[in-house]
């Protein structure tokens, strides 16, 4: 259960390695910050540490104290925890370890928009980077002009949670993706439609045989198969079992989303380790866990400032500190379009 402490201490700063203490402006909450806790122990204890704990991954604040080389004490930054940590981020103060989860808000952020942005992309926006590019597609900067077409077709699976929306306008905006197709319910396809997706299936509408059934249709009747498939749901396993009939021999697969049970995990295990010949699945299969990593930060926060990715929050998605347990509710509830924020 989450409790609001209101003379909670400073996270203390270790005497030795590279640590930066975060003034926090604004956070936002993820999945993992609640399924995690909620596991059988003593995974909670071994990964977490012991109670209490303080919920939060994602921060954008102002640097207090540092040992980090490129900083000093007033810069603002931005990034997330590597996990789940002890002094997490809803909270005024947040300690960060190491350099690879933080960097600095980029000079030419406008100032007129919130720095909260950069609190509701820590997570999510390099999650979706990293699945684009695990995917195959080939970074804009190893490619020979930004504004190049990149002829590929690609099926995101969950386009309008937090890694949804960041992966369809990156797909499109910076790795200028020809053809995007998504899957969401049919009251937001002109949402995801405005983010840059060329089709929109509803996934609650899409036939008798499901989301598989619809793919393999639409794929015989464009005459053409996807080039990289990517699920941010993970609870539908016919998709991936019967993508063969809806993506290239050579094409991926890569599964971000996914419950956190036994059986989960023994799904996705399967998909990852069972051999081909055997009967298992008849494409590459990835299941990708997001790393820290600053250059992807850098390369997000660039994207930004350029106005070619946004972070979507949403009026109704903007909690006071105080409200946190209420922020979890919600975010509970599966029903969120984009980030939500706990403004500090």
């Amino acid at each position: 259960s989450i409790r609001i402490n209101k003379t909670a201490p400073r996270p203390p700063m270790p005497r030795q390695g590279v640590y930066t203490l975060v003034r926090v402006l604004y956070a936002s909450i993820d999945p993992i910050d609640y399924k995690l806790p909620s596991m059988s122990w003593p995974v909670p204890r071994l990964v977490i540490g012991s109670s209490p704990i303080t919920p939060g991954t994602s921060f954008v604040g102002q640097v207090q104290e540092t040992r980090h080389p490129g900083f000093k004490a007033g810069d603002f930054v931005w990034g997330k925890h590597d996990m789940s940590v002890k002094h997490g981020t809803c909270a005024s103060y947040t300690l960060v370890a190491g350099n690879k989860g933080v960097v600095k808000i980029p000079a030419d952020w406008n100032p007129k928009r919130s720095l909260e942005e950069f609190a509701g992309a820590g997570v999510v926006a390099q999650t979706a980077l990293q699945t684009l590019i695990a995917s195959g597609l080939p970074l804009p900067l190893q490619r020979s002009s930004d504004d190049q077409v990149l002829d590929r077709t690609i099926f995101i699976n969950g386009s309008t949670g937090g890694v949804g929306t960041f992966a369809v306008q990156m797909a499109k905006r910076c790795f200028r993706v020809k053809h995007v197709v998504v899957s969401c319910s049919g009251a937001n396809s002109d949402f995801v439609k405005s983010l840059g997706a060329d089709e929109v299936v509803d996934y609650r509408t899409c036939g008798a045989n499901g989301l598989s059934g619809w793919l393999k249709d639409w794929s015989k009747t464009n005459g053409r198969s996807f080039d990289a498939v990517i699920d941010n749901v993970g609870t539908e396993p016919d998709l991936y079992w019967n993508c063969h009939h809806f993506l290239t021999a050579d094409g991926k697969y890569v599964q971000v989303g996914g419950g956190m049970d036994v059986g989960s995990f023994a799904m996705t295990a399967k998909k990852a380790l069972w051999p081909r010949i055997l009967g298992g699945g008849q494409r590459a299969f990835q299941f990708l866990g997001t790393e820290n990593k600053p250059d992807d930060l850098s390369m997000i926060g660039m994207w930004m400032a350029e106005g070619k990715v946004r972070c979507v929050i949403e009026d109704d998605n903007r909690y006071s500190l105080l409200d946190v347990k209420k922020a979890y509710e919600k975010l509970n509830s599966g029903r969120v379009r984009g980030k939500i924020i706990v403004v500090v």
